[in-house]
């Protein structure tokens, strides 16, 4: 399996960050070159989880593609999206990872701790854990805003901290109401939208990326949006995912390898594609002899993934097959490993994202 890195130079979901940024006027000094925004107003149409490679075996014709960041994950990529900070200024990388200030490991989507289900239970506020992570939307003055999510999104620590800053949230409850509520935003006096549809991650997660459920949600999504472009010329319309998928043949369980967890100084985190471990051991003489599969990076070699260095990790790891590389911080974690559709690294299928960009 070929590995696809991170194109921070001028091919990725980070410079469309920074042209978008630029487009609202805020000055990022970003690194490389920017993908900009030609248009008087802008829709910014994230669909989750919807890979480029993903539309093509859908059949859906898209000429263009960039790659996503590493980890391709929604919490690194929707960070670097609405901070136009690469993952190694910013620092959150992966579902989980690591919090210097609190000395454990949490989610960062929920901004929880594994062991707690519960949504926003860390009892500092994000900015205090990651105060690099800046949201440009908080810096734009003079242009109207506006985020159409799904409920129950709203109002989060996660939220807040990246696309919260919007002037104005509104919420969905189902599919046909996101496209209602994205529908009658258009035709109100807004300058920039930002749409985000979870349902392609969602089923391919659970189905895989190759099934004819995601295949026939990607049609149906892509079909609307574009012809909504066609009907709102007066937006420029950008239709862009966050990573695609792998699907997976098989889960290994480091709960199960008691010899690598006696030489981590934490758990492994990240994603169950991108690895993070600490040790003060050379691992990959033993990961390589253990999990031949895997590809590791000791830290000197962190900016070629993450921008710069920016991970109090020691090593990432990162497959070059097929499988998923799971923890489980809960025992009873089964669905998860139920899941067959899987992100965070660095194959084709998981870093090429597509980049579609009308009435520009």
């Amino acid at each position: 399996m070929e590995l696809v890195y991170p194109d921070y130079s001028s091919r990725s979901i980070y410079n469309l960050a920074c042209g978008i940024a630029e487009f609202l006027g805020v000055n990022r000094q970003c690194k490389g070159n920017k993908i900009g925004i030609t248009g008087k107003r802008l829709v910014l149409a994230l669909i989750d989880g919807m890979g480029y490679k993903m539309m093509e075996n859908a059949g859906i014709n898209v000429d263009t593609y960039i790659t996503t960041v590493f980890p391709s994950t929604t919490a690194t990529v929707i960070t670097t999206l609405f901070t136009a900070q690469l993952p190694g200024e910013h620092g959150i990388l992966g579902y989980t990872t690591y919090s210097k200030k609190l000395g454990s490991v949490i989610n960062t989507l929920k901004y929880t701790y594994p062991l707690i289900d519960s949504r926003d239970s860390i009892q500092v506020k994000y900015s205090t854990l990651f105060p690099e992570a800046k949201s440009y939307l908080a810096e734009v003055t003079d242009k109207n805003t506006v985020a159409v999510i799904p409920k129950g999104l709203n109002d989060t620590e996660f939220t807040n901290m990246t696309h919260g800053k919007v002037k104005v949230t509104k919420t969905y409850s189902t599919y046909f109401d996101a496209f209602y509520e994205l529908s009658n935003v258009l035709n109100e006096n807004y300058d920039f939208v930002y749409f985000y549809i979870p349902d392609v991650d969602t089923l391919a997660h659970k189905h895989g990326p190759n099934t004819e459920v995601v295949k026939e949600a990607m049609r149906d999504i892509y079909g609307r949006l574009t012809k909504l472009a066609a009907l709102k010329r007066e937006y420029e319309f950008v239709i862009v995912a966050d990573h695609g998928h792998v699907q997976t043949r098989e889960h290994v369980i480091f709960n199960n390898d008691t010899e690598l967890l006696n030489i981590l100084d934490f758990p492994p985190y990240g994603d169950s594609r991108a690895i993070f471990l600490h040790s003060k051991y050379d691992l990959k003489t033993y990961l390589y002899s253990k999990y031949p599969s895997l590809k590791v990076f000791p830290r000197s070699e962190f900016e070629k993934l993450l921008g710069k260095e920016g991970s109090y990790a020691d090593f990432i790891a990162v497959p070059d097959d097929d499988k998923a590389y799971v923890y489980l911080f809960k025992q009873q974690q089964d669905e998860y490993t139920k899941l067959i559709g899987h992100h965070g690294g660095l194959s084709e299928d998981e870093m090429k994202i597509p980049l579609v960009m009308m009435n520009g």
